[in-house]
Parts: structure tokens; sequence; C-alpha cells
């Protein structure tokens, strides 16, 4: 559990950015700053979301080398508020695909969170992935659902924050059911989202008005802006990704004295809302920080994503037997093979990066991983491609028959027609989240042949 010890929080250089005042969601103009005061309240909401099983960045390419768990419990030590309260919340879809990798990288990412101190984490609906069975057995994640019940699981319907400064803030959290209708989950029951927070605002009062009442959404943005009219919500933070390589708007809306945010994807970047309360007055300053390099790795995070990695390799090695008895029968002709008719094309691909990816793997300790190993070498997880290092040493690298497809028919009756194929495969490996400045025009040039 994150330590909240007592750090100074330096407010000079962190970029602070009021955002804005005038009707949402159409511009963006600054807010007037209210003077301090010895009556003036502050608290620091610190949100993430949209992990999608992102432990750490694969560190393919620098500019999309940001997130991950050792960085983000590197920030968190960091942030520690002198002065106001913080709030730490997650906007959910920390999961990504059912696979065995992807359930064992959703159990260590669940470890992280409980260790890093979340006070709210919102269900979205990639995280019902692997059933409501596997999330019960997550110890230490303050689950937070307002208008879902989950068949097996009890989770509150909202909580309340009471801190050293005098301030009260109560969370609730909202998921769009149509988002988890189309998922086919079976085992909850939702309520409409607006329905369900005008429902339990009353009950919130009951025990004395809140300050400041957050609300966390999941659902699309357009649908998540409506709920900031609300009478009695404050604060919206929303959060969810159809698929990773999707666009967000992190811009904060401002809407008289109340604010809207969105979490960033893949947990590369935190949001920070600072809201300063005095009396009736609430504004806001809102910022993203970005999880690269210049954020030092917390040593226990290092540790665990250690541990993740050992099973990961003892996975890899456990599935070898079941690939080694599988019909093996050669369909790759190999680089060695294609040399013998296209010479020049040959040495240009020698002098790229793809003819020693392999080796990229082996300098950061991956060359277990199947997350990897699909795009660092050749036909991994298909009929005849790559194995092992031992097993299938000629297919390491993106060899020639990656982007041409299988060719040992071609090498035996040569024949053209599929140059046309290798375009439409560097969409597979060179995703915006490992290769986010890719574009097929710039990029041909480096490996024309």
């Amino acid at each position: 559990m994150l330590m909240r010890i007592a750090l100074s929080f330096i407010l000079a250089g962190l970029g602070w950015a009021l955002v804005a005042c005038s009707p949402l969601p159409e511009s963006h103009a600054s807010s007037q700053k209210l003077q301090p005061t010895s009556s003036q309240q502050e608290l620091l909401i610190v949100f993430s979301g949209n992990t999608l099983g992102e432990l750490k960045p694969c560190g393919c390419a620098k500019e999309e080398d940001q997130g991950g768990i050792e960085r983000r419990m590197g920030y968190l030590k960091s942030v520690v508020p002198e002065g106001h309260a913080l709030l730490f919340v997650d906007l959910g879809d920390n999961f990504k695909e059912p696979t065995r990798q992807g359930r064992i990288k959703a159990r260590y990412l669940m470890s992280a969170m409980a260790r890093m101190g979340y006070d709210a984490v919102t269900l979205g609906d990639r995280d019902l992935l692997y059933g409501n069975e596997f999330l019960k057995k997550q110890e230490g994640l303050p689950w937070l659902t307002s208008n879902m019940r989950i068949k097996g699981m009890d989770p509150p319907r909202y909580r309340i924050q009471t801190y050293d400064n005098g301030l009260k803030v109560a969370v609730l959290a909202v998921a769009d059911p149509d988002l988890f209708y189309v998922s086919g989950h079976s085992q909850i029951t939702m309520q409409d989202p607006a329905t369900a927070v005008r429902d339990l605002l009353p009950e919130i009062a009951q025990g004395g008005q809140p300050d400041v009442v957050v609300l966390l959404t999941h659902m699309e943005r357009k649908k998540a802006l409506k709920l900031v009219d609300i009478d009695g919500v404050d604060v919206v933070i929303n959060g969810h990704i159809e698929d990773e390589s999707d666009t967000i708007d992190m811009q904060a809306v401002r809407k008289g004295q109340k604010v809207f945010a969105q979490a960033a994807p893949l947990g590369q970047k935190m949001g920070e809302l600072r809201v300063t309360v005095y009396g009736e007055k609430k504004t806001y300053e809102h910022r993203m920080v970005r999880l690269d390099s210049k954020i030092p790795d917390d040593a226990g995070m290092t540790a665990l994503h250690d541990e993740y990695n050992q099973e990961i390799e003892a996975l890899f090695f456990e599935t070898l037997k079941a690939k080694r008895a599988k019909d093996r029968t050669q369909v790759y002709a190999t680089e060695s093979t294609c040399k013998t008719c296209h010479a020049g094309a040959h040495a240009t691909w020698s002098d790229s990066r793809h003819a020693h990816a392999y080796a990229t793997l082996k300098e950061v300790n991956k060359s277990f991983d199947p997350e990897c190993l699909k795009c660092h070498t050749t036909g991994f997880e298909k009929p005849g491609g790559f194995i092992s290092e031992i097993d299938t040493p000629e297919l390491k690298n993106v060899q020639c028959e990656m982007c041409h497809g299988a060719r040992l028919d071609h090498s035996r009756a040569p024949q053209g027609g599929f140059a046309e194929e290798a375009r439409g495969a560097c969409s597979q490996c060179h995703v915006p989240k490992h290769s986010p400045n890719f574009n097929y025009e710039t990029y041909w040039p480096k490996i024309r042949h």
C-alpha cells in the first residue's frame, strides 16, 4: 500500500493549466484563481485508466515509451501534496484479451494497483473479461459501482472521504449499460447511469452535504459529458477505450462551477485535477503527466514485474512441448534461400533493423515473451513458423516472408504476383503503440528493394 508520506508538493515547474470556464464544450478560457485564505480547502484528484494490460511499455519507439507500473508508482511517491487532500482513482478497462498471458498480466496489474493504494476503481466492460470469480480473488482493490450489481460481488455504490483539512468528498462510479450488454456479460444488472446518480445523491446528503461530489464514468466521451449537468455533481472523470490505437481528447472542460476530465490511453499519462474550494465556489486546475523516462522506476514494482517475466518465461517453455508435437511441415523458405535469387533485396534487408529484430529481444530479456515474439520473428504461432531459438533458429528476425508470406513453394517454382501483400503486412506490427510515427510512404524508402 502506497504510504502517503509528507513530501512537499512543489507547484512551481509543474505546468498547471487552468481548465475551461466557457459553456461546455465549445471553447476553453482561463478561470480566475481564488486568492489563498485560511478558509480555502484543496483537493488533488489523481486518475488513471484504459491501461489494457500494459504493465510496462515495450520500448520499441521512444515516442511511446510511456506508462507502466514502475513509473506509475514512482510518480505517486513524488506526488504527495502538502496542504490539501489526495483522491486517487482509476477509470477501468485494465484488462485486454482472454489469453493465458493476458490473465497472468491482469493478475499482476491488480496486485500492483492494490499496492498503490487507490481510493476507488471503476469497473469497465473489459474488467469482466475473466469473469466475476477472477475479480473476487483480487484483494485490496476498492471497486466502486453505483449503477451495477454483479453476481457474487457486493462493491459499495459510493464512498465518502473526509480529510484532515475538513474537506468532505463523495465519490460515485457509473458505466454505460450498452458497453456491457454488447460485451455479453450475463452476470450483471445495470441501472441507467443518470438515474442511479440522482437516486444516490439525496442518500449521500443525509450524512451532511459533501464539499465536492466526484462522478467517475466509464462510457463514450459524449455520453459522459452530459452527466456534468446533473445537479449536485461537481467533477466528472471519464474513461473508456475501444482500441489501443484510439485517439482520446484529454482536454478538460469547465462549465460554471463544474469540470469534466478524461483518462489517457494505456496508462501512459496520469491525470491531475486540483480542486480549490472556497465556500460555494470552486476552481480547477488540470494537467496530464507523461510517465516517461524522466519518472523514476519504483524498485518494488520492478521486482513485481520481474516476477511476471519469470511466470511468462515458464509459460513459454511449458507450451514448447505441445508446439513441438504438432505437425511441423516446412512452409517457410527462410532468408538464406531467398538471397539465392534476390541478392540485392537480401543485402538491403541485412542492413535493416528487421534483420536484427530478435537480437533486440535478447538484449532486454524478452525472447520468451509471446507478445514480443510475434513481431520479432517469422511466423510465430503460425503453421511451420518460429517456435524457439533452439527449435527454429532459421526463423529468427523479421525475414522476407513476414511481409511476403510463406514462400517455400515459390522457391521451388518461382512466380510473381505477391509483392502487394507486403504493404498490408506492415500494419500488423507497426501499430501506434509500437510505431506511432509509422507511415508507409516514408518508411518504405528506407528498405526499398
